[in-house]
């Protein structure tokens, strides 16, 4: 129980602690070197109609994960998706709000796309377009590794309306200048 209280202690630190910065760039705007991060992430999914469930009450899902920071608390991301059982894949875009500029970055987003799942031979009743939305943390490990948490809810407009919920956990790549900044006094 002690060793509970101290991490989410510690964590909570992490969350609300402030980067000490040179004096002379108050105001001054500063971006990234590098803005482009992209990597792996794997989850587990969980059908909410009856439809779905009845292909398959849970879904593995495989994604090839991309972000581009777009603003200091703005990240732009590109999801490409793949859900076992079956031939079942997708893809999203849409934008994550940063709720903290620290190494531990929880956030909010949203995003559209399309998702087709394989249940039956119809492939026009199977696919649809698909609005996402989901809350997560982002964890910077180093200057060029990220661990993101997300819990996403999507909903697919095709035939059967339908709706599923999951975990998921990535590891996203960038290279050694994400935490480079470059002054911006033209802004």
């Amino acid at each position: 129980m002690k060793k509970t209280i101290v991490f989410i202690t510690a964590l909570i630190g992490v969350v609300f602690s402030v980067n000490a910065a040179d004096q002379s760039e108050n105001g001054v705007f500063t971006s990234p070197l590098t803005t482009y991060s992209a990597g792996l992430s794997v989850g587990g999914l969980a059908a909410l109609n009856q439809e779905l469930r009845d292909e398959s009450k849970n879904f593995l899902e495989v994604s090839f994960v991309n972000s581009v920071r777009f603003r200091d608390r703005v990240n732009v991301f590109f999801d490409i998706n793949w859900f076992a059982p079956g031939l079942n894949f997708g893809g999203n875009v849409g934008i994550d709000y940063l709720l903290s500029k620290s190494d531990v970055k929880p956030f909010i987003g949203a995003g559209i796309g399309a998702t087709h799942f394989d249940k039956n031979d119809e492939f026009d009743d199977n696919i649809g377009p698909s609005a996402t939305v989901h809350a997560g943390c982002i964890l910077e490990l180093n200057e060029s590794v990220q661990l993101r948490f997300r819990v996403p809810y999507t909903v697919v407009v095709n035939h059967d309306r339908d709706q599923y919920a999951g975990v998921e956990i990535g590891l996203l790549f960038s290279d050694k200048f994400k935490r480079v900044k470059k002054l911006e006094y033209n802004r």
